[in-house]
This record gives structure tokens, C-alpha cells and sequence, in this order.
């Protein structure tokens, strides 16, 4: 009985260093850094959104105000010419 207690957690302790080493390959410190960079600009993108909303937010919206029509007519200006002669 002592024996297969052993086993047991000689087991249980290999099961976990070993599932523990594949994070210390090349591959699994890709796909880390890989999440690390998806986590990290989605966040980024995030942010960007709600700043673009408050930005939004805040301009002032321009109603169009009425036509204005000027009333002053300005026609041909005369041209005198003066003879020296």
C-alpha cells in the first residue's frame, strides 16, 4: 500500500514538472509572447475606441443658422478719361 502511495504522487509530481517544461521550449515561449501581443493590442485598441468616443463627445454641434442676403447693388463704375490736349 505504501508503494502504490509512492507511485501515486511520484506520478502526480511528474505529470506536473513535465506539462510545467513545456513552457520552457522555444515554441512555448512563442505562443507566450504570441498571447502576450494579442492581449496587449487588444487592449490598446480599446482604449484608442473609448478616447475616440469621448473625443466625439465633446464637439460642439454646429446648427446651420439662417441665410443672410445683403441688400447693397453695385453696378459699373464710370470711367472718365481726361485729354491733356
Amino acid at each position: 500500500m505504501k508503494s502504490f502511495i509512492r507511485l501515486a504522487s511520484l506520478l502526480i509530481v511528474a505529470t506536473q514538472l513535465l506539462t510545467s517544461c513545456s513552457m520552457l521550449t522555444a515554441q512555448g515561449r512563442q505562443e507566450r509572447a504570441y498571447e502576450r501581443y494579442v492581449r496587449k493590442s487588444s487592449l490598446g485598441r480599446v482604449k484608442q475606441q473609448k478616447r475616440m468616443s469621448f473625443k466625439r463627445s465633446k464637439i460642439p454641434v454646429m446648427e446651420p443658422s439662417a441665410p443672410v442676403e445683403t441688400s447693397t447693388l453695385s453696378g459699373p463704375e464710370a470711367v472718365s478719361t481726361s485729354n491733356g490736349s
